[in-house]
């Protein structure tokens, strides 16, 4: 009987991790996106210095992130994140019209990782 108790303690530890990161990711993603909206919002309206701290904030927000690796499954997709969010910031350090394109290109892969994360019966299987 107390190996089913600790079976049973063991699941319920795991599903809640399971359910913990998978809130976190999603928090952290949607922060994510929005400091890439804020980033384009700043170069739309001109504001050089805005724009340059907001993607300096967006590469650290990444960072930060990606050093909790143990909540991320899919390392590969995250070089390809940590990839756009550069490139964002060198565009908006040269001011260059690119940046709307990083942007994109940032918010899509963003979403998709947040999607990739998301545990599905079809994962699991």
């Amino acid at each position: 009987m107390s190996r089913l108790i600790v079976s049973i303690s063991l699941l319920t530890v795991m599903a809640a991790g399971c359910f913990w990161s998978v809130f976190v990711v999603n928090k952290r993603t949607d922060e994510l996106s929005e400091m890439v909206s804020k980033t384009e919002k700043a170069y739309m309206s001109g504001d050089k210095e805005g724009c340059v701290a907001a993607a300096a904030e967006l590469q650290k927000m990444w960072d930060d992130f990606v050093k909790l690796g143990i909540l991320v499954n899919d390392l590969g997709h995250a070089v390809e994140i940590t990839s756009s969010i550069a490139e964002i910031g060198s565009f908006a350090q040269e001011q260059d019209d690119e940046l709307y394109a990083a942007c994109d290109r940032a918010q899509a892969q963003i979403q998709l990782f947040k999607d990739m994360q998301t545990p599905t019966l079809w994962k699991i299987l």
